[in-house]
């Protein structure tokens, strides 16, 4: 029989490929910023043979804890973190010493920190142990109470505040400063130098494995009256930075000093006085660099997870309202109130203020003579 045709099939439809969907990119994390701000010293009393004077810091502000950050406190109610050098014991016990210099300030004087919004403070200086070690553990106590947190002696402490970023601090005076090395020898000075190297390093390493974002190391030296650092102050500094550190500040000078980039870091070399019961009149109305001060500012930006040094910032100030917002003229009736207070953005006392931070300003450093100053205290 003959077969049929062979029936083609029907040819079928290309099968139409679904379109690709193109991948929506994956969003960068918005950068977030996080200020810190940093003082220098904050001694709230007296020197002991001024107590009960009617121009001395515990007569003057009393009961008022508000009253020493009154005209500063705007930018640390702003800010993340504000660390201060607490230049003074707080104890209401009965304390006394040999020395003229020792600042003792009650224990509720710690309320004018939390007064102004200040979370930190370095005790790694060279008043702490005016009164010895159960005067300390008193200040300590202290500060403990009201909340204000603290580091001392080759001592570390993070710094974490509401999801923010990790800020690790190091405190370290180790007898750095200009009077203290002078008495050494050439020998004992290296000594002490290579030792403080390897707390700083060590320092840097606990921050580290504790998983500090940003590191600050606060570092008690230098020489007082100066404008400049001294030549271990700056190497010491530098050495900090190239250890890994992320910016260094300075206090003892009782002066501004210049501020460095330096190797992806910042150095303040000297952020002077903040509020300041040492002296009814510093300076003795012969040095105006005696009452500028300031606050300086870093911004921290975290992207993702990684925390950077974005700027940082200078708000030049007089350590005494009484001073006003732009005055250059002191005289020895110049009374400090203890009040510190922003000058005038682009006035000469604002100028001045920030020559000192660039290194560019041209006074005389001050020669301070601690028998001229205890015969007028006692005089």
């Amino acid at each position: 029989p003959t077969s049929g045709p062979e029936l083609t099939p029907e040819p079928s439809a290309a099968p139409t490929a679904e379109p690709t969907a193109t991948p929506e990119p994956t969003p960068e994390p918005s950068p977030e910023y996080f200020t810190v701000s940093m003082v220098g010293d904050c001694t709230l009393a007296e020197a002991k043979t001024r107590r009960g004077w009617g121009t001395a810091l515990q007569t003057v502000v009393g009961k008022n804890y508000d009253y020493p950050f009154a005209k500063t406190v705007q930018y640390f109610e702003k800010d993340y973190l504000t660390i201060a050098n607490l230049e003074c014991n707080l104890s209401d016990k009965y304390y006394d010493s040999i020395e003229q210099f020792v600042f003792l300030a009650p224990a509720d004087y710690a309320n004018i920190l939390t007064a102004g919004s200040v979370e930190f403070v370095t005790l790694a200086n060279n008043h702490t142990m005016d009164f010895g070690q159960s005067a300390y553990d008193d200040t300590a106590a202290a500060l403990d109470a009201v909340g204000v947190a603290y580091a001392g002696e080759d001592e570390t402490y993070i710094y974490e505040k509401d999801g923010g970023v990790k800020v690790g601090i190091y405190c370290l005076y180790n007898q750095l400063t200009y009077n203290a090395m002078s008495i050494l020898s050439a020998q004992a000075q290296e000594k002490l130098v290579a030792a403080s190297r390897d707390k700083i390093a060590a320092g840097l390493k606990s921050l580290e494995e504790a998983g500090a974002d940003f590191t600050i190391a606060c570092l008690h030296m230098g020489r007082e009256g100066y404008y400049e650092p001294t030549d271990v102050q700056t190497e010491l500094c530098r050495y900090t930075v190239d250890a890994g550190f992320n910016a260094v500040y300075c206090t003892h000078a009782h002066r501004l000093q210049p501020a460095e980039d330096y190797n992806g870091g910042v150095i303040f070399y000297g952020l002077g006085n903040f509020i300041f019961g040492g002296h009814t009149n510093p300076g003795n109305g012969t040095d105006p660099g005696a009452y500028d001060t300031g606050i300086a500012q870093l911004t921290l930006k975290r992207v993702g997870g990684e925390v950077t040094l974005d700027s940082y910032s200078f708000i030049p100030c007089s350590l005494s309202s009484t001073v006003g917002p732009d005055s250059t003229v002191l005289g020895p009736n110049t009374l400090n109130n203890y009040q510190p207070q922003p000058y005038t953005e682009g006035g000469d006392a604002w100028n001045r203020a920030m020559s000192m931070l660039d290194g560019t300003y041209e006074g005389a450093n001050y020669q301070v003579d601690y028998g001229n100053v205890l015969t007028a205290m006692n005089g």
